[in-house]
């Protein structure tokens, strides 16, 4: 039997998570179309469905882990779709341009949304364009309000940062996966 995890990959627009899922997956399937509002200022293309790839990652023991990756749709618009596209998830990624006030502060309404219909499912908060000399981690998650620990750096388009990045999110999925079966 092949152990799969899902993980979706989340967060405010423009974070890169279609970068991050194309980066991660040998087999990417997005679903980009041209802007159509004035977001269009900040790029040219937004996923307007969700990502969609399979990693398979090598893990500590030496074993290969086969992970689902979902990316979904920023804008606030398709904020309906979260929900549906985190059923069966085993951890979520919550990726922020971390150079953008606006977005910051957009991701504090995704961290609430995620919390009221996943408030048990382990996530990571993934800071792209991050400058931590300007905001250490412990101020970056107060003021999304998460945990510091959740808080890593992540540039969507370093495969071994989007590699790390899936990895603790798969040790987490994990250690949740082994809480609820032993509680």
């Amino acid at each position: 039997m092949t152990d799969i995890t899902k993980i979706l990959v989340a967060g405010p627009f423009g974070a890169g998570k279609t970068t991050f899922v194309a980066t991660a997956a040998d087999d990417p399937l997005t679903s980009e179309r041209a802007v159509s509002d004035d977001t269009a200022r900040l790029k040219e293309q937004t996923t307007v469905a969700m990502d969609h790839g399979t990693v398979r990652l090598a893990t500590d023991s030496g074993t290969r882990r086969t992970v689902t990756l979902f990316g979904a749709p920023g804008q606030e618009r398709f904020s309906f779709m979260w929900p549906l596209l985190a059923q069966g998830m085993g951890a979520y990624v919550l990726l922020v341009d971390a150079s953008r006030l606006q977005a910051l502060a957009q991701l504090k309404s995704v961290v609430r949304r995620f919390a009221e219909f996943a408030p048990s499912v382990p996530y990571l908060v993934a800071a792209n364009r991050w400058d931590s000399a300007q905001m250490d981690a412990e101020e970056l998650a107060r003021f999304v309000g998460v945990p510091g620990a959740a808080v890593v750096a992540c540039d969507p388009r370093v495969p071994e940062d989007v590699n790390r990045v899936l990895a603790a999110a798969l040790a987490l999925a994990d250690g949740a996966r082994l809480h609820r079966v032993s509680a």
